[in-house]
């Protein structure tokens, strides 16, 4: 079953990546770059080596590598943590990270996580404009069971499994006794910031919450060649999104 599952995502980022990357790159007034992947000629998609799939994700989710996963335990004594309440995990983990340059910590609810697990499976993968000066950078989010990883779209358009920018992993330990999750992210690079980071897991839980903008995300993964990037930068604004939230501050 889970190489029926790689091999439909893989089947899924041949199309996905390139097209959505050609759509970006249209929006950025340039053409869309070829390098051995997939592209969208003359409005149609040519195969090639996959740019973006499930099986990359494990690659570069593999422990020891950038954004690897880990364990609740490799970072936190569960045993303690099994002995306090709902309330007070969620209070020692975000203190945990707090003052933490490298790390950050986020808690999801019973129901949020219920929610999100089924559509991080459909729908795994999107982008994300992180802005740079009077312009932005484009990020791709990859997910594969309670992770999640973030590059550039560069590095997807080459197929860079092991070139991450963040890793984020949703421990589910507590889950069944407490109706939490803790969720862990990791910069890799230096590429982003924490506040930036920050920013990221806000909206990416956003995008598979609100319904509006989860539409956006199914077109991206579901019917790639309907996904129109100009149109979803004018729609949903996430730049605007994005600078509204440094101006309210933390």
């Amino acid at each position: 079953q889970e190489q029926v599952q790689l091999d439909r995502a893989a089947m899924q980022g041949r199309t996905v990546l390139p097209t959505a990357a050609a759509s970006a790159a249209r929006t950025c007034g340039r053409a869309p770059v070829v390098i051995r992947h997939p592209v969208l000629q003359n409005n149609h998609v040519h195969a090639g080596t996959p740019a973006c799939s499930r099986r990359n994700i494990a690659e570069a989710l593999a422990p020891g590598i950038p954004g690897g996963t880990k364990r609740l335990s490799d970072i936190a004594k569960v045993p303690l943590l099994m002995q306090e309440s709902p309330t007070r995990v969620r209070q020692i983990w975000l203190d945990k990270f707090r003052d933490d340059g490298g790390r950050l910590g986020g808690v999801l609810g019973e129901e949020e996580h219920k929610a999100l697990a089924p559509k991080m499976a459909a729908c795994p993968m999107f982008l994300l404009p992180v802005p740079r000066g009077s312009g932005y950078k484009n990020l791709v989010w990859q997910a594969q069971e309670n992770s999640f990883l973030y590059q550039t779209l560069e590095s997807a358009q080459r197929g860079a499994a092991g070139s991450v920018e963040l890793g984020v992993v949703l421990f589910t330990e507590l889950l069944e006794s407490h109706n939490l999750v803790l969720l862990h992210g990791e910069l890799q690079s230096s590429l982003l910031t924490k506040a930036e980071c920050e920013q990221i897991v806000r909206l990416t839980r956003e995008a598979y919450s609100d319904p509006v903008r989860f539409a956006w995300v199914e077109r991206f993964n579901l019917r790639p060649r309907e996904f129109d990037y100009e149109e979803f930068l004018a729609q949903m604004k996430p730049l605007e999104r994005w600078h509204e939230a440094d101006r309210a501050g933390p």
